[in-house]
């Protein structure tokens, strides 16, 4: 089987949220001898020959960030992924389409498409998640550009309907699409992740870890929360972790002594980082998509501490120690450094994890639906 996938970005290195479940989607799919025939918008990342070990054919191209692509009635995010060569190298042949994400949709509804088997892969309700984002933005120009963004992508979400099916990353997405679109077959297909194997220490840390892209507005808000309401309730040497993380949070995090920053680090090191933290604080202000970095911290650390927000609808509220407010968030903490991670909660993610986020069982019921 070949299918053509369409990214929102180039997916490796494979570091952050989205392309994470992109690359290991194709990875997962090349397993299964799928040829993947990868087309890419560059954004902010260089050609990535690695891609090449898994894809037949890697097509790239520009992403014009320009103020006349915000004069259009559509969504910035998706206008600005038009490029025309990307519609004559998919008319080359006959073979399925994913869309990644609403932002890839620009030729979804293209009459030369309209008789091919198309797919969405929604990581996300973007319009919520724009929506969220202008709350949270302190910028005037920021907060009006999401506010506009947010009711430009709920207009164009119509565009779904020309759609063969919707692969949703979370049960609630899946829930939303389900009940506003249901002539559309949308299924639940969980992120792809870079983890096979439960990989957790038993014992003891000797630091806090909250990790993320720290660019990300809702990181950074988590962020400031916790330098703000936490961190010096909770005698512990803490580690924020991350990429780019802006000014601001720079000089605040500095200002603390009990926490260090740990900017723009590898793979590797960010891995070191969360398996021998005695906790993972993961905190979100919106319940998005499926996170991804919860999945990675209960496979690879100890002890989760988040909030409602990350594991919504996750059905890993067991797994880990979930507080909301203040208080209750630093108790929840107090509490947990008190204790050793042991063996037998080791033995519990593995019963559920390996089998409820298996790469490879995810991968074949992709194949299977399309």
């Amino acid at each position: 089987m070949t299918i053509h996938i369409i990214s929102f970005n180039i997916p490796f290195p494979a570091n952050y949220g989205g392309v994470i479940d992109v690359f290991y989607k194709i990875k997962s799919l090349h397993q299964e001898g799928v040829k993947i025939i990868l087309h890419a918008f560059e954004y902010g990342r260089a050609e990535a020959p690695e891609l090449e070990k898994y894809c037949t054919q890697v097509y790239y191209y520009k992403r014009p960030v320009t103020i006349p692509k915000q004069i259009s009635t559509l969504p910035f995010i998706v206008k600005t992924r038009d490029a025309n060569a990307l519609l004559f190298n998919l008319k080359k042949d006959d073979y399925p389409i994913l869309f990644e994400g609403l932002h890839t949709c620009y030729f979804l509804d293209h009459p030369d498409l309209k008789n091919r088997k198309k797919y969405i892969r929604m990581h996300n309700i973007e319009w919520q998640y724009y929506a969220h984002l202008a709350k949270i933005e302190k910028s005037f120009l920021k907060k009006n550009y999401f506010k506009v963004e947010s009711r430009k992508l709920k207009a164009f979400e119509d565009v779904v309907k020309n759609t063969d099916a919707m692969f949703c990353i979370s049960k609630n997405d899946l829930q939303y699409f389900k009940e506003k679109y249901p002539k559309i077959s949308s299924h639940y297909i969980p992120a792809f992740h870079s983890n096979e194997k439960v990989v957790c220490q038993e014992g003891r840390g000797d630091y806090i870890l909250f990790h993320g892209d720290l660019s990300v507005k809702d990181n950074e808000e988590a962020a400031f929360f916790l330098l703000e309401n936490i961190v010096q309730n909770v005698d512990c040497q803490w580690i924020m972790a991350g990429l780019n993380p802006s000014k601001r949070l720079v000089e605040a995090i500095a200002e603390i002594n009990n926490v260090k920053l740990s900017a723009n680090v590898s793979h590797k090191e960010m891995e070191s980082l969360i398996k021998n933290a005695h906790v993972n604080v993961l905190l979100s202000f919106h319940s998005a998509g499926m996170k991804l970095k919860l999945l990675n911290a209960l496979f690879k650390g100890r002890f989760c501490v988040v909030n409602d927000f990350m594991v919504d609808n996750s059905g890993l509220d067991d797994l880990c120690i979930i507080g909301n407010k203040t208080i209750e968030l630093q108790n929840a903490l107090n509490n947990v450094l008190e204790k050793e991670f042991t063996q037998s909660e080791i033995i519990n993610r593995v019963e559920r994890l390996e089998k409820e986020f298996s790469n490879q069982k995810w991968g074949r019921a992709l194949l299977d639906l399309i």
